[in-house]
């Protein structure tokens, strides 16, 4: 049998999986084969590889300073003999060492040997290993790089990954009618409410300012919140239904999806329910089953996924207008979003391709990960390094590597499916931090939508 696999995939030998590209020649058998670390050899002196390294004939490098040293550290012995013995008599800008080929030039650290094989050439580490050199922040500086971290991150002793500061980073998670906090480095679960009976909390939302969590209930048709501070429940709106709801923290707005309706509508957080609907559709016309929605208060706009006949990824301002498409190829069922703004990408989920994407916010720099355990994620969220999100058919919460798609781990298994999944800021937001409707409400009577 052929076995397919997407361009940004490989088949293993045997033709039993596809790996990604980024796993070829890692240092780690990601085929159950091994044939992803078969003949790397011949990359020891590819563009972007240390051109300090000497291939050995059976698939491993070597540092060139144990070439011809009169020991035989490569297992097949070519790193002796030959034309060891002929001195080294280039003007190699940087060093010359001896090799069974003759005189080899190669350079320092942090930089490459040129065309010309004598030169050596900076290595712009922040483009060729992208994520992999910081977590965040990459400044290229000659023969070296280093990584910085955003306000709120503290770099690491490791000087690349950026860890938040402040209090324990954790997750909200909806399973049944319960709303957990799990905590991302103790892993200290706490019940923070708990729905009327036989009540499903399902798409979810934490408002920072107020600190007051928000879930869409199935069973009335309601959008419910509750105050964690002092424990008071209400409810936002009626007759209304939705996969996903989003909190606009600082524009005082709660946006939802209708799917079937194919419309997003917003209302404000602070009405209350007094039997007349206090909404209004921000988009409708030419949506197709709208799903997963996402917001970046900061800059006025928000993304979401279709996931109709044509899905796509899309990005319009709060207001609805400017709308944009991110994406729309290669995608089946994204049904799940999550924004990482500190690396500036957008994150998804695919039901239908058993895959995890990504994407620079422009639309550029497209990265798929096909593997073969994403089954039916339901919500996303991204938290430093990791990708989270909820499995309704495994009845999970797992993690993996945002950049590679490994290590996965289930954080969390209860008899239940998991639903609504957020990693809340739990600090309050900088008192600089305004849009258009921050202030009076924007001169507006009733509901202000953000136009940056």
């Amino acid at each position: 049998l052929h076995l397919s696999c997407p361009r940004t995939h490989v088949a293993c030998h045997d033709g039993t999986e596809c790996v990604a590209q980024e796993y070829v020649c890692d240092g780690e058998k990601d085929c159950a084969d091994g044939s992803d670390e078969d003949g790397c050899a011949q990359l020891c002196n590819t563009p972007g590889r240390s051109r300090s390294l000497y291939p050995c004939g059976l698939g491993s490098c070597l540092n060139a300073s144990l070439v011809c040293n009169g020991q035989q550290d490569c297992a097949d012995s070519s790193d002796e003999a030959g034309n060891c013995s002929v001195p080294c008599q280039l003007s190699c800008a940087h060093r010359c060492y001896s090799s069974p080929q003759g005189p080899r030039c190669w350079c320092d650290p942090g930089y490459q040997l040129a065309e010309d094989s004598v030169s050596c050439v900076d290595r712009d580490e922040c483009t060729e290993w992208g994520e992999g050199a910081c977590s965040q922040t990459c400044l290229n500086v000659p023969g070296s790089y280093s990584c910085s971290c955003l306000p709120g991150y503290l770099l690491e002793p490791d000087g690349h990954i950026c860890k938040l500061t402040g209090p324990e980073p954790s997750l909200l998670v909806a399973v049944q009618s319960e709303v957990l906090s799990y905590g991302l480095r103790s892993g200290r679960e706490e019940v923070l409410l708990t729905a009327d009976k036989d009540r499903v909390v399902f798409s979810l939302d934490y408002d920072l300012v107020e600190r007051k969590v928000f879930w869409m209930d199935l069973a009335t048709d309601s959008i419910r919140w509750q105050d964690l501070n002092s424990d008071k429940r209400g409810t936002l709106v009626k007759g209304v239904r939705s996969d996903c709801i989003a909190v606009d923290w600082l524009g005082r707005n709660l946006y939802w999806t209708d799917g079937a309706a194919g419309q997003v509508l917003a209302t404000r957080l602070g009405v209350a329910w007094r039997g007349i609907p206090e909404y209004t559709v921000v988009m409708e016309g030419d949506l197709d089953r709208p799903h997963s929605l996402v917001l970046q208060p900061l800059a006025g706009l928000l993304y979401w996924s279709e996931v109709g006949n044509h899905p796509r990824l899309m990005e319009a301002t709060m207001d609805g207008t400017r709308r944009h498409v991110l994406l729309a190829q290669g995608l089946g069922w994204p049904t799940a979003l999550a924004l990482d703004l500190p690396t500036w990408r957008i994150f998804w989920l695919d039901e239908k391709l058993g895959s995890i994407g990504s994407a620079r916010l422009d639309g550029t720099s497209v990265k798929v990960l096909q593997l073969g355990w994403v089954q039916s994620p339901f919500a996303a969220a991204v938290c430093e390094g990791q990708l989270y999100w909820s499995e309704k058919k495994a009845w999970s919460v797992q993690q993996v590597d945002k950049a590679s798609g490994k290590n996965r781990t289930v954080l969390i298994k209860r008899h239940g499916q998991p639903h609504g999944l957020q990693v809340p800021t739990w600090r309050s937001p900088e008192p600089c931090c305004t849009n258009g409707c921050t202030k009076s409400n924007g001169g507006c009577s009733q509901l202000c939508l953000p136009n940056p």
